[in-house]
């Protein structure tokens, strides 16, 4: 068996098989990361026809999803075919009958040995019909159904891996047990309040590494020219008198948006979860910011009140993930 001996020239090869990408899948080159799971199976024979073993298939769950790497014996190839590889993923309560092929969900097309394959888990998630959060959850198990289209001994061959199944020889699958999950590194985002903003401008005692303009209402303020920043000051002070609830949320809405500019772009992203309950809100920090806008646009004041207590609860650090000082 030559596996694992074609570490030489993998940029060529990975060209290659980026060139050979159909729309329906992905090939892609091993990538590092440190592993969100492990599972149970590491690994499983390849056998064309019934029962003539030619390869292997590993499984590894890394950071950014399954990957599946298919290494055939000497003399075996991938027939040069449209989509030679086709992979469904089912859960164990599904059929365990091979099926056709043709409806596999995830096909694509490698001439290259060892094929690295990328499997997200949004995507795997998807495939099997659950949340990313039962996919990772330990003890989880889905069956693999992998179907090649090869060249044995100069013959046109289909394979499959795993051991036969009950009752038909024919019928192959590797199923995975997910375990000893861990979940992505905790990043805590820092968020300011309104006071804090309106009296810290006019001091040059913070720093924007992502961005300097905020946007509010069309209007263009630069975060970090003292001019903006007086500006923006302005902007969330006002008298009682003239306060209105749209005044209320552009006050928050600026807060808000700086509170963005501090950070990594990524926070945009954040889905929003109370941390003393675990309930979301539905919404993401972007989804947040652009529902606040176009409740102003459509100056509704019942979304300006709704989308008001969300940002000052956004401003005050009661979202997982959100740090306030």
């Amino acid at each position: 068996m030559k596996r694992h001996r074609k570490w030489l020239s993998w940029f060529v090869i990975l060209a290659f098989v980026l060139s050979l990408l159909p729309m329906k899948g992905n090939v892609a080159e091993a990538t590092g990361g440190t592993q969100w799971c492990v599972s149970t199976t590491s690994d499983s024979t390849i056998y064309a026809g019934q029962n003539i073993p030619i390869g292997v298939v590993d499984f590894e769950f890394v950071a950014e999803g399954l990957k599946i790497v298919i290494d055939l014996n000497d003399g075996v190839t991938l027939a040069d075919v449209p989509e030679n590889i086709k992979i469904d993923f089912r859960l164990t309560s599904e059929s365990l009958e091979r099926g056709s092929p043709g409806a596999y969900e995830f096909k694509t097309k490698s001439l290259v040995d060892p094929t690295h394959l990328l499997i997200p888990y949004a995507s795997l998630a998807s495939y099997l019909g659950v949340n990313e959060s039962v996919l990772k959850s330990d003890g989880f198990q889905f069956n693999v159904f992998l179907h090649l289209d090869t060249i044995v001994n100069g013959e046109t061959e289909t394979a499959y891996p795993g051991d036969p199944g009950t009752g038909n020889p024919w019928v192959r699958y590797v199923t995975l047990t997910v375990e000893d999950c861990t979940p992505p590194p905790e990043v805590d985002y820092g968020v300011y309040t309104i006071g804090f903003w309106k009296n810290i401008f006019n001091y040059e005692k913070v720093s924007f590494e992502y961005g300097s303009i905020v946007y509010i209402q069309g209007i263009a303020y630069d975060v970090s020219t003292l001019e903006g920043q007086k500006a923006l000051s302005a902007l969330m002070t006002s008298s009682p008198k003239s306060m209105t609830e749209e005044k209320r949320l552009i006050m928050q809405l600026t807060a808000a948006k700086i509170n963005v500019l501090l950070n990594d772009p990524s926070f945009l992203s954040l889905e929003l979860v109370y941390k003393d309950s675990g309930v979301s809100t539905g919404l993401t920090v972007g989804e947040l910011l652009s529902g606040a806008e176009v409740a102003l646009a459509n100056k509704n004041i019942d979304q300006m009140k709704y989308y008001q207590k969300l940002l000052d609860q956004f401003n005050n650090g009661y979202f997982v993930n959100t740090l306030h000082d």
